[in-house]
Protein backbone atom coordinates (compact mmCIF):
# COMPACT_ATOMS: atom_id res chain seq x y z
CA UNK A 1 0.00 0.00 0.00
CA UNK A 2 1.45 3.38 -1.04
CA UNK A 3 2.05 6.05 1.53
CA UNK A 4 -0.32 8.95 0.76
CA UNK A 5 2.25 11.40 2.17
CA UNK A 6 5.01 10.23 -0.21
CA UNK A 7 6.26 12.83 -2.74
CA UNK A 8 5.36 11.96 -6.29
CA UNK A 9 7.95 12.45 -9.09
CA UNK A 10 5.42 14.31 -11.18
CA UNK A 11 4.87 16.77 -8.37
CA UNK A 12 8.59 17.16 -7.94
CA UNK A 13 9.04 17.87 -11.66
CA UNK A 14 6.28 20.42 -11.54
CA UNK A 15 7.91 22.17 -8.61
CA UNK A 16 11.31 22.21 -10.29
CA UNK A 17 9.92 23.68 -13.50
CA UNK A 18 7.96 26.23 -11.48
CA UNK A 19 11.10 27.38 -9.67
CA UNK A 20 13.07 27.55 -12.91
CA UNK A 21 10.21 29.47 -14.55
CA UNK A 22 10.16 32.05 -11.78
CA UNK A 23 13.92 32.45 -11.97
CA UNK A 24 13.85 32.81 -15.74
CA UNK A 25 11.05 35.38 -15.57
CA UNK A 26 12.93 37.36 -12.94
CA UNK A 27 16.13 37.31 -14.99
CA UNK A 28 14.24 38.22 -18.16
CA UNK A 29 12.57 41.12 -16.36
CA UNK A 30 15.95 42.30 -15.15
CA UNK A 31 17.33 42.15 -18.69
CA UNK A 32 14.38 44.03 -20.14
CA UNK A 33 14.49 46.55 -17.32
CA UNK A 34 18.09 47.34 -18.16
CA UNK A 35 17.19 47.82 -21.84
CA UNK A 36 19.54 45.06 -22.96
CA UNK A 37 19.01 42.44 -25.59
CA UNK A 38 19.14 38.86 -24.43
CA UNK A 39 20.02 37.37 -27.75
CA UNK A 40 22.66 39.80 -29.00
CA UNK A 41 26.23 40.51 -27.95
CA UNK A 42 27.41 43.75 -26.37
CA UNK A 43 30.54 45.88 -26.39
CA UNK A 44 31.36 47.85 -23.27
CA UNK A 45 33.25 51.13 -23.54
CA UNK A 46 34.03 53.65 -20.81
CA UNK A 47 33.97 57.38 -20.18
CA UNK A 48 35.79 59.24 -17.40
CA UNK A 49 34.41 62.42 -15.83
CA UNK A 50 34.83 64.62 -12.76
CA UNK A 51 31.11 65.43 -12.83
CA UNK A 52 28.53 63.16 -14.47
CA UNK A 53 25.85 65.89 -14.13
CA UNK A 54 23.19 63.58 -12.73
CA UNK A 55 23.80 60.70 -15.14
CA UNK A 56 22.57 57.41 -13.69
CA UNK A 57 22.74 53.72 -14.42
CA UNK A 58 20.29 52.47 -17.05
CA UNK A 59 20.19 55.89 -18.77
CA UNK A 60 20.42 55.30 -22.49
CA UNK A 61 23.28 55.90 -24.91
CA UNK A 62 22.63 57.26 -28.40
CA UNK A 63 24.33 58.06 -31.68
CA UNK A 64 22.70 60.87 -33.70
CA UNK A 65 19.66 60.57 -31.43
CA UNK A 66 19.16 56.80 -31.93
CA UNK A 67 19.48 54.57 -28.88
CA UNK A 68 22.33 52.07 -29.17
CA UNK A 69 22.88 51.03 -25.56
CA UNK A 70 22.70 51.91 -21.86
CA UNK A 71 24.86 53.11 -18.98
CA UNK A 72 25.40 49.77 -17.25
CA UNK A 73 27.63 50.69 -14.31
CA UNK A 74 29.25 53.68 -12.59
CA UNK A 75 32.13 53.60 -10.15
CA UNK A 76 34.48 56.04 -8.41
CA UNK A 77 38.19 55.97 -9.30
CA UNK A 78 41.17 58.05 -8.23
CA UNK A 79 43.51 59.41 -10.88
CA UNK A 80 46.44 61.68 -10.06
CA UNK A 81 45.05 62.35 -6.56
CA UNK A 82 41.72 63.45 -8.06
CA UNK A 83 38.36 61.72 -7.80
CA UNK A 84 36.64 60.69 -11.02
CA UNK A 85 33.62 58.65 -12.06
CA UNK A 86 33.99 55.87 -14.61
CA UNK A 87 30.78 55.05 -16.47
CA UNK A 88 30.49 51.81 -18.43
CA UNK A 89 28.52 52.20 -21.66
CA UNK A 90 27.11 48.87 -22.82
CA UNK A 91 26.51 49.06 -26.58
CA UNK A 92 24.58 46.63 -28.74
CA UNK A 93 27.00 44.72 -30.91
CA UNK A 94 25.21 45.69 -34.11
CA UNK A 95 25.80 49.39 -33.38
CA UNK A 96 29.20 49.17 -31.67
CA UNK A 97 31.00 49.42 -35.01
CA UNK A 98 29.58 52.93 -35.45
CA UNK A 99 31.55 54.21 -32.47
CA UNK A 100 35.18 54.99 -33.31
CA UNK A 101 38.18 55.45 -31.04
CA UNK A 102 38.19 59.21 -31.76
CA UNK A 103 34.47 59.55 -31.02
CA UNK A 104 33.35 62.12 -28.47
CA UNK A 105 30.63 61.61 -25.85
CA UNK A 106 28.47 64.32 -24.34
CA UNK A 107 26.14 64.13 -21.36
CA UNK A 108 22.88 65.75 -22.41
CA UNK A 109 19.46 66.29 -20.92
CA UNK A 110 16.04 65.34 -22.29
CA UNK A 111 14.50 68.78 -22.08
CA UNK A 112 15.27 71.31 -19.37
CA UNK A 113 14.45 69.00 -16.44
CA UNK A 114 14.56 65.63 -18.22
CA UNK A 115 16.70 62.54 -17.56
CA UNK A 116 20.31 62.55 -18.61
CA UNK A 117 21.70 60.46 -21.43
CA UNK A 118 24.99 60.03 -23.27
CA UNK A 119 25.12 61.14 -26.90
CA UNK A 120 28.09 60.00 -28.98
CA UNK A 121 29.45 61.90 -32.00
CA UNK A 122 31.34 59.44 -34.17
CA UNK A 123 34.71 60.15 -35.75
CA UNK A 124 36.77 58.71 -38.59
CA UNK A 125 39.05 56.30 -36.75
CA UNK A 126 38.84 52.57 -36.13
CA UNK A 127 35.89 51.02 -34.31
CA UNK A 128 36.15 50.74 -30.53
CA UNK A 129 36.88 47.46 -28.79
CA UNK A 130 35.60 46.13 -25.50
CA UNK A 131 37.06 48.19 -22.61
CA UNK A 132 38.17 51.21 -24.68
CA UNK A 133 37.81 54.74 -23.33
CA UNK A 134 36.33 57.54 -25.43
CA UNK A 135 36.64 61.27 -24.75
CA UNK A 136 33.87 62.97 -22.80
CA UNK A 137 33.13 66.55 -23.84
CA UNK A 138 31.28 68.56 -21.20
CA UNK A 139 28.17 70.45 -22.11
CA UNK A 140 27.25 73.43 -19.99
CA UNK A 141 23.57 72.54 -20.12
CA UNK A 142 21.47 74.30 -17.53
CA UNK A 143 24.41 76.27 -16.15
CA UNK A 144 25.08 77.73 -19.58
CA UNK A 145 21.38 78.52 -20.03
CA UNK A 146 21.23 80.23 -16.64
CA UNK A 147 24.43 82.18 -17.34
CA UNK A 148 23.17 83.39 -20.72
CA UNK A 149 19.83 84.38 -19.20
CA UNK A 150 21.61 86.29 -16.43
CA UNK A 151 23.75 88.15 -18.98
CA UNK A 152 20.67 89.00 -21.03
CA UNK A 153 18.88 90.41 -17.96
CA UNK A 154 21.96 92.43 -17.05
CA UNK A 155 22.01 93.97 -20.54
CA UNK A 156 18.28 94.73 -20.35
CA UNK A 157 18.71 96.39 -16.94
CA UNK A 158 21.65 98.43 -18.25
CA UNK A 159 19.59 99.54 -21.25
CA UNK A 160 16.68 100.58 -19.04
CA UNK A 161 19.06 102.48 -16.75
CA UNK A 162 20.56 104.33 -19.71
CA UNK A 163 17.09 105.20 -20.96
CA UNK A 164 16.07 106.53 -17.56
CA UNK A 165 19.28 108.57 -17.24
CA UNK A 166 19.04 109.98 -20.76
CA UNK A 167 22.22 108.26 -21.94
CA UNK A 168 22.68 107.31 -25.55
CA UNK A 169 20.58 108.32 -28.54
CA UNK A 170 17.44 106.54 -27.34
CA UNK A 171 17.78 108.05 -23.86
CA UNK A 172 18.18 111.54 -25.28
CA UNK A 173 15.12 111.11 -27.46
CA UNK A 174 13.10 110.16 -24.40
CA UNK A 175 14.45 112.85 -22.07
CA UNK A 176 15.37 115.77 -24.37
CA UNK A 177 12.18 117.42 -25.62
CA UNK A 178 14.07 119.71 -28.03
CA UNK A 179 15.86 116.81 -29.66
CA UNK A 180 12.58 114.94 -29.95
CA UNK A 181 10.96 117.93 -31.68
CA UNK A 182 13.91 118.26 -34.06
CA UNK A 183 13.65 114.58 -34.91
CA UNK A 184 9.93 114.98 -35.56
CA UNK A 185 10.63 117.96 -37.85
CA UNK A 186 13.29 115.95 -39.69
CA UNK A 187 10.86 113.09 -40.20
CA UNK A 188 8.23 115.54 -41.47
CA UNK A 189 10.75 117.10 -43.86
CA UNK A 190 11.73 113.68 -45.16
CA UNK A 191 8.08 112.86 -45.69
CA UNK A 192 7.53 116.08 -47.64
CA UNK A 193 10.61 115.36 -49.76
CA UNK A 194 9.30 111.89 -50.43
CA UNK A 195 5.94 113.34 -51.50
CA UNK A 196 7.67 115.77 -53.88
CA UNK A 197 9.70 112.96 -55.40
CA UNK A 198 6.51 110.96 -55.84
CA UNK A 199 4.87 113.89 -57.64
CA UNK A 200 7.92 114.32 -59.85
CA UNK A 201 7.82 110.64 -60.69
CA UNK A 202 4.13 110.89 -61.60
CA UNK A 203 4.84 113.87 -63.89
CA UNK A 204 7.65 111.97 -65.52
CA UNK A 205 5.38 109.00 -66.13
CA UNK A 206 2.67 111.26 -67.66
CA UNK A 207 5.14 112.99 -70.02
CA UNK A 208 4.79 116.52 -68.61
CA UNK A 209 7.81 118.84 -68.80
CA UNK A 210 11.21 118.58 -70.44
CA UNK A 211 12.59 115.66 -68.41
CA UNK A 212 9.78 113.22 -69.33
CA UNK A 213 10.12 114.19 -72.97
CA UNK A 214 13.82 113.50 -72.83
CA UNK A 215 12.99 110.14 -71.26
CA UNK A 216 10.15 109.19 -73.58
CA UNK A 217 10.74 111.10 -76.88
CA UNK A 218 13.60 109.36 -78.72
CA UNK A 219 13.92 112.04 -81.42
CA UNK A 220 14.16 114.84 -78.85
CA UNK A 221 16.64 112.88 -76.85
CA UNK A 222 18.70 112.34 -80.01
CA UNK A 223 18.58 116.06 -80.88
CA UNK A 224 19.57 116.96 -77.35
CA UNK A 225 22.48 114.53 -77.54
CA UNK A 226 23.62 116.04 -80.85
CA UNK A 227 23.33 119.57 -79.44
CA UNK A 228 25.44 118.60 -76.46
CA UNK A 229 28.02 117.06 -78.79
CA UNK A 230 28.16 120.31 -80.85
CA UNK A 231 28.57 122.35 -77.69
CA UNK A 232 31.40 120.08 -76.61
CA UNK A 233 33.04 120.49 -80.03
CA UNK A 234 32.67 124.28 -79.87
CA UNK A 235 34.13 124.27 -76.38
CA UNK A 236 37.09 122.24 -77.63
CA UNK A 237 37.67 124.68 -80.50
CA UNK A 238 37.39 127.64 -78.16
CA UNK A 239 39.89 126.03 -75.84
CA UNK A 240 42.24 125.44 -78.81
CA UNK A 241 41.91 129.10 -79.83
CA UNK A 242 42.63 130.26 -76.31
CA UNK A 243 45.68 128.01 -76.25
CA UNK A 244 46.94 129.63 -79.46
CA UNK A 245 46.31 133.09 -78.07
CA UNK A 246 48.32 132.24 -74.98
CA UNK A 247 51.13 130.86 -77.14
CA UNK A 248 53.79 133.51 -77.84
CA UNK A 249 54.92 131.83 -81.06
CA UNK A 250 51.78 132.50 -83.10
CA UNK A 251 50.68 135.78 -84.67
CA UNK A 252 47.66 136.07 -82.42
CA UNK A 253 49.79 135.29 -79.42
CA UNK A 254 52.33 137.95 -80.45
CA UNK A 255 49.55 140.53 -80.81
CA UNK A 256 48.26 139.76 -77.30
CA UNK A 257 51.67 139.54 -75.61
CA UNK A 258 54.01 141.80 -77.73
CA UNK A 259 53.13 145.50 -77.30
CA UNK A 260 55.69 146.65 -79.92
CA UNK A 261 54.17 144.48 -82.63
CA UNK A 262 50.75 145.72 -81.71
CA UNK A 263 51.85 149.37 -81.85
CA UNK A 264 53.61 148.89 -85.21
CA UNK A 265 50.55 147.28 -86.67
CA UNK A 266 48.39 150.10 -85.32
CA UNK A 267 50.66 152.74 -86.89
CA UNK A 268 50.73 150.86 -90.20
CA UNK A 269 46.96 150.72 -90.32
CA UNK A 270 46.75 154.40 -89.43
CA UNK A 271 49.20 155.33 -92.25
CA UNK A 272 47.30 153.19 -94.70
CA UNK A 273 44.09 154.91 -93.70
CA UNK A 274 45.69 158.32 -94.28
CA UNK A 275 46.86 157.26 -97.74
CA UNK A 276 43.37 156.09 -98.66
CA UNK A 277 41.86 159.38 -97.48
CA UNK A 278 44.38 161.39 -99.51
CA UNK A 279 43.82 159.13 -102.53
CA UNK A 280 40.13 159.93 -102.45
CA UNK A 281 40.83 163.65 -102.11
CA UNK A 282 43.61 163.91 -104.74
CA UNK A 283 43.36 160.99 -107.14
CA UNK A 284 45.42 162.83 -109.82
CA UNK A 285 48.34 162.88 -107.52
CA UNK A 286 48.52 159.08 -107.61
CA UNK A 287 46.95 158.18 -110.96
CA UNK A 288 48.13 159.62 -114.34
CA UNK A 289 46.36 158.75 -117.58
CA UNK A 290 48.22 158.95 -120.94
CA UNK A 291 46.91 157.85 -124.32
CA UNK A 292 50.32 157.93 -126.04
Amino acid sequence: MKNPNALKWSDLKTGIFFVFGIGFAAWLGLVIGKNTNLFSGVTTIKILSRDVQGLAENNFVSVSGKKIGIVSKMNFVTRHDSLFVVADLKLKQEFATLVTKDARATIKSLGVLGDKYVDIATGKGNAVKNGDYITLVSEDGMANLTSNASKAFDKINQLLENLNNGKGMAGKLLSDEKMGNELAETVTSLKNTSDELAKLSQKASRGDGLLPKLLNDKSMAKNTTQTIERLNLAAQKTESLMTKLNNDKGTLGQLSTNPALYNNLTRTLSSLDSVLVDLKANPKRYVKLSLF
